[in-house]
């Protein structure tokens, strides 16, 4: 099926390109806003340019130069993200770390990344300061904060000396050559399945990932609340960059816990997320809504239905006006990434007023390989192919080629070659295409289970079906370690949401006996669906939540090891 150009987009070639031609598109229009003293302080287009020209310059002066290995690590910030287009603007290299590694994993990757300069927050210093001292190449550090002693320079000092060399007509940054070859950035994916690897990231790739984004949908004019951590690619290609190619204005949120305000506060009418979010958001929400009557709502939901097909008219963001001021009285639009959404979510926000896409990607596309349209958009789908993305199914699984294909792994040719084979990505995702070319996801190569038989089982659809009980906070399925594959099972460890507990008997009212009695339960009504291959025959529980990455999940290796087990 060929779809139409939803949106219009401009000519860039790198990333230098996007700062320079939005900074000339949307000069006064507010760039970014990050809380500092209790308010959100607007940075203009225009102060944007600046700010990073002055960063860029006073690299420059520090000896810093193209090639050069600059990390950051810190909150979403204005200052995170002036760092970074100071960077990679200049020709430098983007490090971005992420903030909830241990201290073992950061200085593994400032050691391994061949960084030379660090920029960090006061908040994640203590990852840093024996890399700092330990790392031979690792010679400067700026702090984010406007203070910042022992560093080479805080933030407003770095900011400072390069405006007076700006002043005596110093011309590096603006006589930078950035070519679309340049290494933009390297990111390690924290990843499910082990060892993180430096994923090499272009100008060009980014940028025509940014390009291709923008053909199947557009933030112009909008407010993005920052949720997701800068250092994921989601979040820096789709949330910032993408966002700054449109002139959007992008507010950095606080924390999780504030997202709610930080929405009343900023007006936000974008938000990106993963699902684990938009589900929690989805179920306050829910809950508001059942105990004013879920009758009530069914009516409403059913005038807004008639309005829309006989009146040509939507009227739901009047009708469901309570429900849009609890979150800021703006919203129109959320985008899921990083895993599937349940289409109950999607549709349920949708009823509401607020459009619901989610898309597919991966680190290695820079990172959107798909995404669903405005008007064009499938329930349970990954989303529309990217125009530049081109897709195939080999053997169930995903493979792409494209523009936005990364450089390859750092210091890594083995893993490269292993999953970069004819300019093919091999994603190690398994789906499928439909007859309208919107992309289905079914799981990963790596978490198949095959039964002894040979059926295939994938385990994120029983994770699924497990998750629709409210007395499962979240699962993880998988097919045993017995190296005898006639011994394959699927099995499942379940973790018990305690609110759906407490809600049912009462708070604290009930046994590990009757929490595993509930379980099991669960268990056989969910396999009283599935065919018999796919049964769940063992589960166990467990009662702390999976150790997860920052894009919200389930580290699978940590867990897949022989537990305690209860029949199912």
């Amino acid at each position: 099926m060929q779809y139409q150009e939803a949106f219009k987009i401009y000519p860039v070639r790198t990333i230098r390109e996007i700062l320079f031609k939005a900074c000339g598109r949307y000069q006064d229009r507010d760039a970014l806003k990050s809380k500092k003293d209790g308010v959100f302080q607007p940075v203009t287009y225009n102060q944007l340019k600046e700010q990073v020209a002055e960063m860029a310059t006073c690299y420059f002066e520090l000896g810093m130069k193209k090639g050069d290995r600059i990390a950051i690590l810190g909150e979403n910030r204005t200052e995170w993200v002036v760092a970074y287009l100071a960077a990679v603007t200049s020709g430098m290299v983007a490090v971005p770390v992420d903030r909830d590694l241990k201290e073992r994993e950061v200085r593994h990757i400032l050691d391994f990344s061949d960084t030379r300069m660090l920029v960090v927050s006061d908040s994640y210093l203590g990852k840093v300061e024996d890399a700092v001292r330990e790392i031979p190449k690792l010679e400067l550090v700026i702090s984010m904060e406007d203070s910042g002693d022992g560093f080479t320079l805080n933030f407003q000092q770095a900011l400072a000396r390069g405006k007076a060399k700006l002043a005596e007509g110093d011309l590096r940054y603006s006589e930078a050559e950035v070519v679309p070859e340049d290494w933009a950035a390297i990111i390690f994916t924290s990843g499910t399945t082990g060892t993180a690897k430096g994923v090499v990231l272009t100008h060009g790739s980014i940028t025509e990932n940014v390009k291709g984004v923008s053909f199947n949908l557009t933030v112009a004019n909008d407010t993005m609340l920052s949720v997701l951590p800068l250092h994921h690619t989601y979040e820096s290609t789709a949330g910032m960059l993408t966002a700054i190619y449109h002139g959007a204005t992008v507010c950095h949120a606080e924390s999780l816990r504030k997202i709610v305000d930080n929405l009343i506060e900023t007006r936000a009418t974008v938000m990106l997320g993963v699902p684990a979010l938009f589900e929690a958001i989805y179920k306050r929400i829910k809950t508001g809504i059942e105990a004013k009557g879920a009758k009530k709502f069914a009516v409403a939901k059913g005038v807004a239905a008639f309005s829309e097909k006989v009146l040509r008219v939507s009227i739901r963001r009047k009708i469901f006006a309570q429900v849009h001021d609890k979150v800021g009285g703006n919203l129109r639009m959320f985008i899921s990434g990083g895993a599937a959404v349940s289409p109950e979510v999607s549709r349920g926000f949708r009823d509401l007023g607020i459009a619901f896409l989610q898309g597919y990607g991966l680190t290695e596309f820079s990172p959107i390989v798909a995404v669903n349209r405005w008007a064009e958009f499938r329930d349970g789908a990954a989303g529309i192919p990217l125009p530049n993305a081109e897709i195939r199914i080999i053997d169930n699984e995903i493979v792409v080629k494209g523009p936005c294909v990364m450089e390859g792994y750092y210091k890594n040719p083995e893993a490269t070659r292993e999953v970069l084979q004819d300019g093919w990505l091999h994603t190690g995702d398994l789906g499928y295409l439909d007859k309208d070319g919107f992309l289905f996801i079914n799981g990963r190569r790596k978490s198949v289970i095959v039964t002894p038989n040979g059926k295939n089982v994938y385990p994120e659809e029983l994770e699924f079906l497990l998750g629709e009980s409210e007395f499962v906070l979240e699962s993880l399925v998988w097919g045993g370690r017995d190296p005898d594959p006639s011994k394959t099972e699927v099995q499942a460890i379940i973790v018990p949401n305690t609110d759906g507990f407490d809600e049912e008997f009462g708070a604290s009212n009930y046994s590990d006996e009757k929490i595993e009695e509930v379980i099991s339960g669960v268990v056989k009504k969910v396999n009283s669906k599935l065919a018999g291959y796919k049964k769940i025959k063992t589960f166990s529980i467990r009662n702390e939540e999976f150790e997860k990455t920052t894009t919200r999940k389930i580290k699978r290796y940590l867990y897949t090891a022989k537990t305690t087990q209860v029949d199912g």
